[in-house]
């Protein structure tokens, strides 16, 4: 029997496992997860994740805290860009889109960034010599707390041949929970104790887990590198243990299990990744707003992600009720989701509303854009390598012989 990407059985399987604050095997969702009162096999679940994969480029991991791995989360708003090389230079990139604004219709770029927490100040040294040089108009940093994603069930939001729907309100009082408790949190860019205890899953596992939907796969990439390594760091061993068959996999194996035992600490939830795009009816609509409160913005987001298959939010680092909001929603449901903002939003300015010019990203992305270059951690001084010099000089090289106008209106 032919399995369709859309398929309802599918899609309650990737709800499932947005709402569970693990990682999870085939084997392991097999045991709760269930349809319409019947378990579904591990067998099954892996066939089906092998077409969620070979259909729609899924990918399933749990979603590091950037702050515990030393890292600030930054987004970065370009405006007139004339020149996208300088967006390839900085191997911290997280995320691409190119939006258009909808005050004055202005294409731009978003790109976010996992900052070290000691190098903010060369970072926007870098931002600043590219706008004075004329490689763009523009540019604002926004630093949040760490991202937190919201995920409607997706059976509820979706067709079986492939469009977007909404037709009731979506209840994810779970994610608001979720989102409230890590919130409530001490919140400091700083590597965590337990990453400290095994610093080389940085480097070398955390590396692979957003290429990949199961931790069989995660592990066999991680195989085929060099683990001599992995010996500087292991404590307590015997030489005759470090000359057994696969002892290195095995030690990083055992610390990244106990970094997923500690989930909470490590990681702010279970990712779903997947070509959501290739829904007909879909837009990305986007937004920088401010509530009253922090409880005033929760309520904002969760009544936004109502009518929303996929909500990302950035609250703000000073907690002042401003946050950037990402929707991946029916595109119906644009409207109402910016009259949810226009009852929330109290900013000494109008709210920034954009939407994603789809075809302007597909066609400029490259996958530098979005690399986070994970070599440059360094375990053995515990400490990312950020060479500011450098990235100067790069951008330095670039400016053009006569300033041409921004790329984004040559594509758009």
């Amino acid at each position: 029997m032919i399995v369709e990407l859309f398929d309802p059985r599918l899609m309650s399987l990737l709800s499932y496992l947005t709402r569970r604050q693990a990682w999870l095997s085939p084997t392991q969702i097999s045991k709760e997860f269930a349809l319409k009162g019947s378990k579904v096999s591990a067998r099954t679940i892996h066939r089906w994740f092998s077409v969620l994969r070979e259909k729609g480029g899924l990918v399933y991991y749990p979603y590091p805290r950037a702050n515990v791995l030393g890292l600030g989360d930054v987004l970065v708003t370009v405006r007139g860009l004339r020149d996208a090389r300088i967006l390839g230079i900085i191997p911290f990139g997280a995320s691409f889109t190119v939006e258009i604004g909808l005050d004055k219709g202005e294409p731009l770029v978003r790109q976010g960034y996992w900052v070290p927490a000691n190098a903010l100040e060369e970072f926007r040294d870098f931002w600043n010599t590219a706008r004075d040089l004329g490689l763009l108009r523009d540019f604002e940093l926004y630093s949040s707390r760490n991202t937190h994603f919201i995920f409607s069930r997706f059976e509820e939001m979706t067709t079986a041949d492939g469009s977007a729907i909404w037709t009731r309100p979506s209840d994810n009082s779970y994610f608001r929970h979720l989102i409230q408790r890590g919130l409530l949190e001490p919140f400091r860019v700083q590597l965590a104790e337990l990453m400290a205890e095994a610093p080389l899953t940085i480097p070398m596992v955390v590396e692979h887990i957003w290429g990949y939907y199961s931790s069989r796969q995660v592990w066999e990439a991680i195989g085929k590198k060099d683990l001599s390594q992995v010996w500087k760091y292991a404590k307590g061993l015997r030489p005759r243990d470090l000359r057994k068959p696969g002892a290195a996999l095995h030690l990083l194996q055992d610390q990244w299990d106990h970094l997923l035992q500690n989930f909470d600490e490590v990681f702010v939830q279970p990712r779903v990744f997947f070509d959501w795009p290739i829904l007909r009816n879909s837009a990305f609509f986007t937004v920088m707003m401010q509530a009253s409160s922090i409880d005033a913005m929760l309520d904002a987001v969760l009544r936004m992600s109502e009518r929303a298959i996929v909500t990302a939010l950035k609250p703000s680092v000073d907690m002042d009720g401003t946050c950037h909001v990402s929707c991946f929603l029916p595109s119906d449901q644009i409207p109402r989701v910016a009259k949810v903002v226009g009852e929330y939003h109290v900013g000494p300015a109008a709210p920034e509303f954009s939407i994603q010019d789809r075809a302007t990203t597909l066609e400029m992305f490259q996958p530098l854009f979005c690399k986070l270059d994970w070599s440059y951690f360094e375990p053995s001084n515990l400490s990312w390598t950020f060479d500011g010099e450098q990235y100067l000089e790069r951008v330095k090289t670039m400016k053009p012989p006569a300033l041409a106008q921004s790329v984004l209106k040559e594509s758009a």
